[in-house]
């Protein structure tokens, strides 16, 4: 990969991801002399692709958390996904559907689930519907276990804003509330992320704010969180500039069915 790259909208289907990793990725870590199928050597590859810098986070061993982060690429789960062993993902089923991606990453022992999205589900027939709206319950409850494990830290990774999105284009209505209902049930504590557009031309700076407990349930945080994504995002100097696909880049309008 090269800056030209960052000329081009970084989210992909399942099967594009698959295509990307082959074309893209791998070719990288052989030029680099880095084993993809290894661990140790696919997080040092990201990371120096990328340029990761990251500031501002707690201890990840002290105690479970709730990660929220803005969605800015489809990079983001890949390169947060590597900053503990035990964080569990949240992403779009198409995704979590592709055997052949999954595959791979579950090398490196991502944890990942897949959610239908509302807008996905009222597409579907009834029977289907029903199917679907078992499976988000069935994974909630699941991303509620995990984050009461008390075996050791475990965390769970949230993009409220559903799909990539430019956090500073956002209105409350953009952000899935969700996530302060798994909080709430499990008494974990939040931790805010912003994470810079990932370029290949120099650094990419993910921004961890202060961990945080929900005062209390039925609280509208949306615009809250909003507000704390911007000022950890003006924490840093010079931030690049998102490249978005036109889907992306209109999908910011309240009345639009987000979720």
């Amino acid at each position: 990969m090269d800056s030209k790259n960052d000329l081009q909208p970084l989210s992909f289907s399942g099967s594009e991801a698959v295509r990307h990793l082959k074309d893209n990725l791998l070719p990288y870590f052989e030029k680099s002399g880095l084993n993809p199928y290894v661990t140790e050597d696919w997080k040092k590859g990201i990371f120096q692709l990328f340029g990761i810098q990251i500031t501002g986070f707690p201890d990840l061993e002290e105690k479970n958390y709730v990660l929220l982060s803005n969605h800015i690429s489809d990079f983001d789960g890949i390169i947060l996904g590597l900053l503990h062993p035990k964080i569990k993902i949240i992403a779009k089923m198409d995704w979590a559907a592709n055997g052949e991606l999954m595959a791979f990453l579950r090398l490196h022992k991502y944890d990942i689930v897949g959610i239908y999205r509302d807008v996905e589900i009222a597409g579907l027939d009834e029977a289907q519907k029903k199917s679907a709206k078992e499976h988000n319950i069935r994974v909630n409850m699941e991303c509620c276990k995990h984050l009461k494990d008390t075996s050791g830290p475990h965390h769970l990774l949230i993009f409220p804003q559903g799909t990539i999105s430019d956090i500073n284009k956002n209105s409350k209505e953009r952000i899935n509330p969700s996530f302060a209902k798994i909080a709430s049930a499990t008494n974990a504590g939040i931790i805010n992320i912003f994470t810079e557009y990932p370029g290949t031309d120099g650094k990419t700076r993910i921004v961890g704010g202060e961990p945080y407990i929900l005062s209390g349930r039925g609280t509208d945080c949306r615009q809250a969180w909003i507000d704390d994504m911007i000022n950890l995002q003006n924490q840093l100097r010079d931030v690049r500039s998102p490249v978005l696909s036109e889907k992306h880049s209109q999908n910011n309008n309240p009345s639009e069915p987000f979720f």
